[in-house]
């Protein structure tokens, strides 16, 4: 994903959107697919804060059901970042910031993240939430905080013995359950083909004969299959942090595997580079000590008791598991991962806590939604057996020790997901229909998120691509890495894709 908002900016975004009065929230389904965007003031439309003279806002209404579009429609929630040099104005840009269930609201006012002031001088840049997301018809199982409270008290994302795999597989069902009572007619439509058609529906409301699109993480999906399903659409896309779209599509257990196996991979990069970094590491250790056998002393010291950090708070192994893998897919927080890394080791002699189940805090109503279980579980083939997943974390484990645990319990609720993913509407192939421009696809070396094995099988498998792989540690590079942005630059703005095989790009800084 691009480099994250500051932190107030995010957080009204998201926040005022969910927090106005329901005259001006996010439209309910209902009403007739609208032939042609009406841009309106963001803050009057749904209650965004944004600078008016920037970005505007627009809601589209598209079938919920694409098969059957008298079944009702879904409002989606667009915002246009308009170009800032009109007059010599080439296209819009769609953008996806992944998830799958991220807003794309955001993502689209602060597109300076990624593009480049060239690019965003000569282009609107749309960002929308998809069906389920956010104001889009948000997609929710719980009717209240503590209603969501009350069944994610006995979940453990990293569970660890009989009792808490137990309390987890129970916890659950009742959440699927949830979902099933209160989810609604959308749960059944969640999916990426149904999103990459919304798209479609988008690209004629704004009325440009083709698409520009850069899609981050799962966002490379949605562009796949937009790509695959309308080819002679696509004036240029950039995928960023690929996912492997066949794989995907056909086995869910095996790919997740891999992904656990990509992010140990990253892991060991970090722990191999921290290791050499004469002293700038604060976890790098000296000659005598293995950074790799101290890490997995944390970790296995965690399987047992929480540890006390030098503020107070407790790590437990699901935050510590959690904190790695997002700290490793940022390089920002590369430094800070390793004094964190080096505060647990001198913490690891402490005396035991009692070990206690995981419960979040009730701090305020339910604002979340379930989407990204909603699209992961229609898209990706599961078995429909809860019990096979305590095994399946065991084995995951023993080939990666550090997240093969996590990543296999993540997709727990899709074994008694409320709509079954061979009933859904989604998209499995063919990925190869050629686009007339080459599709630009973005793989970082030692991506933790979406291995770079997976973008090598994303370019192999589209019609027409070029590879552009970059030695980093982190999940996207557009933003981190002036190569790969002029690279970019070039591509959106019609002067040619780099040759094949000839793009082999570096981070602009390291953490070390």
């Amino acid at each position: 994903m691009p480099r994250p908002l500051p932190l107030l900016l995010a957080a009204a975004l998201t926040t005022a959107a969910l927090l106005v009065p329901p005259a001006a929230a996010a439209p309910q389904d209902g009403g007739a697919p609208s032939s042609a965007a009406q841009w309106q003031d963001c803050a009057k439309l749904i209650g965004i804060p944004v600078d008016a003279s920037v970005a505007d806002c627009a809601v589209q209404h598209v079938p919920r059901d694409h098969s059957r579009p008298s079944d009702g429609t879904v409002a989606i929630v667009m915002l246009r970042r308009r170009a800032t040099d009109p007059a010599h104005r080439e296209g819009t840009l769609f953008v996806n910031p992944g998830g799958p269930g991220a807003s794309g609201l955001h993502t689209a006012y602060r597109a300076e993240r990624f593009l480049d002031p060239e690019v965003l001088a000569r282009h609107d840049v749309i960002g929308f939430d998809p069906r389920g997301v956010n104001t889009s018809s948000a997609l929710k199982c719980y009717l209240s905080q503590e209603e969501y409270l009350a069944d994610a008290a006995g979940r453990t994302p990293v569970p660890v013995g009989a009792d808490e795999t137990a309390r987890t597989l129970r916890s659950t069902a009742d959440y699927t359950q949830a979902c099933a009572r209160n989810a609604g007619p959308l749960l059944a439509h969640t999916t990426t083909l149904n999103t990459a058609r919304d798209l479609e529906e988008l690209r004629r409301a704004i009325g440009v004969e083709q698409l520009g699109y850069v899609g981050f993480s799962y966002g490379t999906l949605l562009g796949a299959t937009y790509a695959n399903l309308y080819p002679q659409r696509v004036k240029a896309m950039v995928l960023d942090g690929n996912v492997d779209p066949a794989l995907r599509s056909a086995n869910g257990i095996e790919y997740d595997r891999r992904r656990a196996a990509g992010t140990e991979l990253a892991l060991k990069e970090f722990i191999r580079r921290c290791a050499v970094a004469d002293g700038a590491c604060p976890f790098g250790g000296d000659d005598d000590i293995d950074p790799q056998r101290t890490f997995d002393r944390i970790r296995d010291r965690l399987r047992t008791a929480p540890l006390t950090m030098p503020d107070s708070t407790t790590m437990t192994l699901s935050r510590f598991t959690a904190v790695v893998a997002d700290s490793l897919a940022t390089p920002s927080r590369h430094a800070a991962l390793a004094r964190t890394l080096a505060e647990l080791d001198r913490a690891v002699d402490a005396a035991p806590s009692a070990r206690t189940a995981e419960t979040p805090e009730a701090v305020a109503p339910y604002r979340g939604d379930d989407s990204e279980t909603a699209y992961n579980c229609l898209d990706k083939p599961y078995p429909p057996t809860p019990a096979f997943w305590p095994a399946l974390a065991a084995r995951w484990e023993r080939e990666s020790p550090t997240f093969g645990r996590m990543t296999a319990f993540e997709s727990l609720p899709c074994a008694t997901w409320p709509v079954r993913w061979w009933e859904s509407d989604r998209y499995t192939g063919p990925w190869n229909r050629p686009t007339d421009q080459p599709v630009l696809v973005v793989g970082n070396r030692f991506d933790p998120t979406t291995q770079y094995r997976f973008a090598e099988r994303m370019a192999a498998a589209l019609g027409n691509s070029r590879l552009v792989s970059v030695d980093m540690i982190g999940h996207t590079a557009l933003g981190l890495s002036r190569c790969v942005d002029d690279i970019t630059t070039a591509y959106l703005l019609g002067r040619g894709a780099p040759p094949r095989g000839a793009a082999d790009c570096r981070p602009d800084t390291e953490p070390f």
